[in-house]
């Protein structure tokens, strides 16, 4: 395998699911490899066992009027993920079509969207949960409006989706990354294990980049502290 994928790997990365721990094959064949981190929760669900600040959040969502469905409106899903472009000012480059695509392409049970709307109907938050076996599922894709996100529909649409994954018998989530320092602390209230994950590619000229960027980084961080 790993004298195959030196042939056609390129430049790409390739990431490994956290339970794949034994990488040194790859190593001892010349790949460079990277570790990052993500967050696992095993259900059944509980929201007991959940933070009290996230279950707070809830109750304020649910007190004013929010509810959270499993739905297959793709367009509402879709003006969720527009919030966040907005606010956070990137694109996910991706389209109603291409969601609808996948959708059908995936079925209902793999590909499980999840909307929270307003007491007057208008969808405010979103995520595309992808279940990839009976067992285990992983968070793909979220968005929410920006006047809503102090109102905890987040918290409430995530914990509609645990409890309606746990009802069906998934046993493990997967957060899909805990590697920014922001996003990290929110997804840490919900009662999760932190896992390593490793990825390998092959070494090209962006090493060299890397490298002197690193160096750099260092030297002027000395710097700062003399």
């Amino acid at each position: 395998m790993t004298s195959k994928l030196s042939e056609v790997a390129g430049s790409a990365n390739f990431i490994f699911p956290p339970n794949i721990a034994d990488i040194r094959p790859f190593l001892w064949s010349g790949f460079k490899s990277t570790i990052k981190y993500t967050y696992h929760s095993q259900f059944p669900y509980l929201p007991e066992q959940v933070d009290s600040s996230i279950r707070s959040k809830i109750k304020k969502a649910n007190s004013n009027g929010y509810y959270s469905v499993k739905t297959d409106d793709i367009e509402a899903v879709f003006h969720c993920l527009e919030g966040t472009e907005a606010r956070q000012g990137f694109s996910h480059q991706i389209t109603v079509r291409d969601l609808q695509m996948a959708r059908e392409l995936l079925g209902d049970e793999a590909f499980r969207c999840y909307v929270s709307y307003s007491k007057e109907g208008e969808p405010v938050s979103s995520c595309i949960i992808l279940r990839t076996s009976a067992e285990h599922a992983f968070g793909w894709i979220a968005g929410s409006k920006s006047e809503h996100l102090t109102k905890g529909v987040v918290q409430q649409l995530q914990d509609f989706a645990f409890d309606n994954l746990s009802a069906n018998g998934v046993k493990e989530f997967d957060f899909s990354g805990a590697n920014i320092e922001s996003v990290s602390e929110s997804k840490s209230y919900w009662k999760v294990e932190l896992r390593p994950y490793y990825g390998i590619r092959l070494p090209g000229y962006k090493d060299v980049i890397r490298a002197g960027r690193d160096w750099m980084a260092r030297n002027k961080k000395q710097k700062i502290i003399t």
